[in-house]
């Protein structure tokens, strides 16, 4: 199809439901033709934040508002990671909210409908000046919030991951102004990626099945995050981001 080829963009009847046709580029995938987690992570990032544009809350407008938004947690099934060039169809909706945190799922189709990535998130929204936490009532002034509650995706639950007393430490990571976001801080891809960089090479071949991770304390420029890891079982290890003043983020993987 070449130049020719489009892509559309949509939402259901609901108003709430948000769909992306896209294809993924070779620069977003690994040496084994798979899309890696940092790029997947970034994907749903973009996808997610041009929902709430499109319904009137821009990454712009929530700032001359004094508001960030930002993601606490997000747990993700993989049965089958895009490949090069590969087309796929994102769908995303916000569920019903709760008092501090926004709710949202996700579903990756291939170009048969085949359902290749399941998976939840949660999202704040807190004043950028302070980083005090907002209630999600905040937003309900500029845009309407989805009042129904969907169906759990079929992936681990979005909640708290506990941190093993016994880890082991796997490296060091030094934010650099490159990992750095609009709001000033660690675009949440980057900890996946540095996870994702730190474990031992045993892990490189092994395919992804699930991953969770939940984010505490901000890492911003000059900081440097300490990374221990831990197995929790046979195929599944936590990995840990610590900085002077406490952890700043906890991950899990599954394989």
């Amino acid at each position: 199809m070449g130049l020719n080829e489009n892509f559309a963009r949509w939402y259901d009847d609901d108003g709430f439901t948000f769909h992306v046709e896209t294809r993924i580029p070779f620069t977003q995938c690994g040496p084994d033709g798979k899309m890696s987690l940092f790029d997947f992570l970034r994907l749903t990032t973009d996808i997610s934040t041009e929902d709430v544009r499109l319904r009137g809350t821009s990454m712009g407008f929530l700032a001359s508002h004094n508001i960030a938004r930002v993601v606490a947690r997000n747990s993700f099934r993989f049965h089958r990671m895009p490949t090069i060039d590969e087309r796929i169809e994102v769908v995303t909706a916000e569920s019903k909210a709760e008092s501090f945190q926004f709710n949202r799922h996700y579903q990756v189709f291939d170009s048969e409908k085949n359902l290749l990535i399941s998976g939840s998130s949660k999202w704040m929204i807190t004043s950028f000046d302070t980083r005090k936490i907002l209630p999600t009532k905040t937003i309900e002034s500029f845009r309407k919030l989805n009042p129904e509650v969907l169906p759990k995706p079929d992936c681990l639950p979005c909640g708290k991951i506990l941190e093993p007393e016994k880890m082991e430490k796997i490296g060091e990571q030094t934010i650099r102004r490159s990992n750095l976001d609009g709001n000033n801080h660690t675009d949440n891809a980057f900890y996946a990626a540095f996870v994702m960089s730190f474990l031992p090479d045993e892990y490189a071949s092994k395919p992804l099945i699930d991953f969770r991770i939940n984010y505490s304390k901000e890492a911003l420029y000059g900081e440097t995050l300490e990374l221990f890891m831990a197995k929790s079982a046979e195929n599944r290890v936590i990995v840990t981001g610590k900085k002077q003043d406490g952890i700043s983020f906890v991950s899990e993987l599954t394989f």
